[in-house]
């Protein structure tokens, strides 16, 4: 299967700061929930390499909160959307999908 990445909704047909915001908004939703599933007793790690893992998840949630949160701040500040700005949203979108894999990854270990 092959997985085709696009750009969201409000972000497809033209970037606005308002956009980026509501996405970036909605990403902090979808960590949250990332983080408060992560945290349930059936993802704790039974082994160092394991431990090792979840360590590494949990700091990149929350350095991807952190960064949401002032990358929100930028664009707040912002009349007009920069190319800079909404460059740092695909990232953040990026790195989200790819902790979303790490997790996914990580539970497949933690179940076997």
């Amino acid at each position: 299967m092959r997985t085709v990445n696009t750009l969201p909704g409000n972000l497809a047909d033209r970037p606005t700061n308002r956009g980026c915001i509501e996405t970036l908004k909605r990403n902090n939703r979808n960590l949250k929930q990332l983080e408060r599933k992560f945290t349930s007793y059936i993802y704790e790690p039974t082994t160092y390499s394991l431990f090792s893992k979840s360590q590494k998840i949990r700091e990149a949630l929350s350095n991807l909160k952190n960064s949401n949160a002032e990358l929100i701040t930028l664009l707040n500040q912002e009349g007009d959307i920069k190319f800079e700005l909404f460059e740092k949203t695909m990232l953040q979108i990026r790195s989200f999908m790819e902790i979303q894999k790490l997790i996914d990854d990580y539970s497949k270990l933690v179940r076997h």
